[in-house]
């Protein structure tokens, strides 16, 4: 009982700790899973700004690549291909405003780029404006004043360290990413195992207490037919299992059945003489030299004090139950050696059978009970059958 009660409260600490690692592990989980996608976002925004700044620098080295190629050819063709560059430039602009407060490296040079990249589409509006009035000339006249390499360089000098920045910083963001994804992948890894083994757990407690119910209910049912002394048959059983013989119709047919009850001739002197522990002691025995005088088929049974009934199945000829009742009465009267004190019984035993002597539980064991009065009335030891005389030198007598 106390290794039961050991092994409950180990469960039921494991349990709890299991709970508790469980609830520790979701909890660190669920803010690694909120950190992977924070920081999933945060590798978005900057790669969506990267390429911007890529789109900004690509835009103003096209832009001066057209200009210069127009000066060379003086061919409309050639310039005409890169006049969308400062509808480009100022379309990041304006997307990169809006994002300068979310980035560091954005925030601290946003005001910088945008005078550089403003400046770079004034003298590309100027550029245009003097090919228009002025045509080839005019603009040839004016790139060689505005100083456009100059601005040019200023911002690529700028989106390069931009770019720089952001990529360091996306570089940080994947270590992050690795790192936060294997931390997940391990938690799941450790929710599995700990949901796994509460399940285990939890299967291993139920298949205990069912198995426990299982063996109380087996335990009550034996109690129930069972003689608590001898282990043997109780009277309830015996009642039960004549009712379903006699009640079979096929009984009769297979040979019918042969009821022995056995009384102990002499018990009470050892009740009276060594106590009530040497009875059951007696009792115990007369129990085990019974059974093995019997076939496993036949059915014993304890009805109460010293008395027995014998159950055999298939037997109702006088000359077979007549063997049984003396391979019986001789391993009974053999003596008994108890813890202290030597005892010799005898054994009565009344007989009826089924279906001679009657059809019906009730009638069967009144018959064997008639027997057994008048085997005790001729001297005991012996066995007798019943016959319808006894029961009217019954009637007689009362």
């Amino acid at each position: 009982m106390k290794t039961k009660v050991t092994i409950d409260n180990v469960a039921l600490a494991t349990l709890i700790f299991a709970v508790i690692a469980i609830s520790t592990v979701s909890t660190i989980a669920i803010t690694s899973a909120e950190n992977l996608v924070a920081t999933n976002e945060k590798v978005l925004q900057t790669q969506r700004i990267v390429s911007s700044l890529e789109a900004i620098r690509f835009q103003s080295m096209a832009l001066v690549a057209g200009e210069q190629n127009f000066i060379i050819t003086g061919k409309d063709a050639d310039l005409t291909p890169y006049r969308a560059g400062t509808v480009e430039l100022g379309a990041e602009l304006v997307y990169l405003a809006g994002k300068r407060s979310e980035h560091p490296v954005l925030a601290a040079n946003f005001d910088a780029l945008k005078t550089a990249a403003e400046a770079h589409m004034e003298q590309e509006a100027r550029f245009v404006e003097a090919r228009r009035k002025s045509g080839f000339v005019g603009a040839q006249n004016l790139s060689g004043k505005t100083g456009v390499e100059l601005v040019h360089e200023k911002l690529l000098n700028l989106t390069y360290r931009m770019l720089a920045e952001g990529r360091r910083t996306l570089d940080q963001l994947e270590i992050e990413q690795i790192s936060y994804g294997a931390k997940m992948r391990r938690l799941i890894i450790a929710l599995i195992c700990s949901s796994a083994f509460i399940l285990v757990l939890f299967y291993g407690t139920l298949r205990r207490l069912n198995l426990e119910q299982r063996a109380v209910q087996k335990n009550i049912a034996y109690q129930a037919t069972h003689d608590a002394l001898t282990g043997l048959f109780n009277r309830a059983a015996v009642v039960e299992h004549l009712e379903v013989l006699s009640g079979d119709i096929a009984t009769a047919a297979f040979g019918g059945f042969s009821v022995l009850l056995l009384d102990l001739d002499g018990f009470k002197d050892v009740n009276d003489s060594f106590g009530h522990d040497a009875g059951d002691e007696l009792l115990k025995l007369v129990a085990a030299r019974a059974s093995a005088a019997l076939r496993a088929a036949d059915y014993l049974a304890r009805l109460g004090g010293d008395e027995f009934l014998v159950v055999i199945p298939q037997v109702s000829d006088s000359d077979s139950v007549q063997r049984v009742a003396d391979k019986l009465i001789n391993a009974l009267r053999q003596p008994y050696a108890l813890r202290s004190h030597g005892a010799t019984v005898t054994v009565s035993i009344g007989i009826s059978r089924f279906p001679q002597d009657a059809r019906d539980r009730e009638t069967l064991m009144k018959c064997a009970d008639l027997a057994l009065y008048s085997a005790k009335r001729k001297g005991r030891n012996r066995a007798e059958f019943f016959t319808p005389e006894l029961r009217l030198r019954r009637h007689a007598s009362s």
